[in-house]
């Protein structure tokens, strides 16, 4: 309400709750607050229509994930671009998740869960089932660093139509040491600063 009820610039009487001096068109000081939370309003709804126009992903907690590699033996790095590959090729950038490359990820992962221990099930040797974990096993590695130099570019790309290109290339997914180490882990806790940084909208 305002308290002030004669006009700051001719005098003039204001009623209660004016916005505006009647005579001269002065902003009373109600007036002005009330501006501002219209300003605030405002936006917030433009923030709103940003969100709902960002391409949505999940947020995952990084303790999660952990569990989920250990109990999955890594077998969640597969399933987590499998899921996402669709979200993460909508973005603006010309590099490409490809389809072909998860699909081979995730048979070798099976390969290297299957094969061992099932040696005279499938009539191999035990020599022949680690030479095909072993190749299994490092090709995945491959595949596995590929994908996600390919997914920071993507994130990088989105990133630098909101924010300068250098800095979206020094804020997000900087390191390629924890890429090459952590892949899918990494990469997600780059989503997850996305999302707070509101350069991407959560996917319920």
């Amino acid at each position: 309400m305002n308290q002030n009820r004669t006009c700051v610039n001719c005098g003039a009487p204001l009623e209660a709750g004016a916005e505006k001096c009647p005579y001269c068109g002065t902003v009373t000081p109600y007036g002005e607050s009330m501006l501002e939370e219209k300003k605030i309003h405002q936006r917030e709804q433009e923030r709103k229509r940003m969100l709902e126009n960002l391409p949505k992903i999940k947020f995952v907690s990084l303790p999660f994930m952990i569990l989920v590699y250990i109990f999955t033996f890594f077998g969640y790095a597969p399933y987590w671009y499998a899921t996402r590959i669709k979200t993460l090729n909508s973005l603006e950038s010309e590099s490409k998740l490809p389809k072909w490359a998860i699909a081979v990820y995730a048979l070798l992962w099976c390969v290297m869960v299957i094969v061992p221990g099932s040696e005279s099930d499938i009539g191999i040797s035990e020599s022949l089932s680690q030479q095909i974990f072993n190749v299994s096993m490092g090709l995945s590695m491959m595949i596995s660093v590929w994908l996600a130099f390919i997914t920071r570019n993507i994130l990088q790309a989105h990133a630098s139509n909101y924010i300068e290109g250098n800095v979206a290339v020094q804020t997000i997914a900087a390191s390629g040491t924890m890429l090459v180490l952590f892949g899918p882990l990494y990469l997600q806790t780059q989503i997850n600063r996305m999302l707070k940084m509101e350069l991407l909208a959560p996917k319920i």
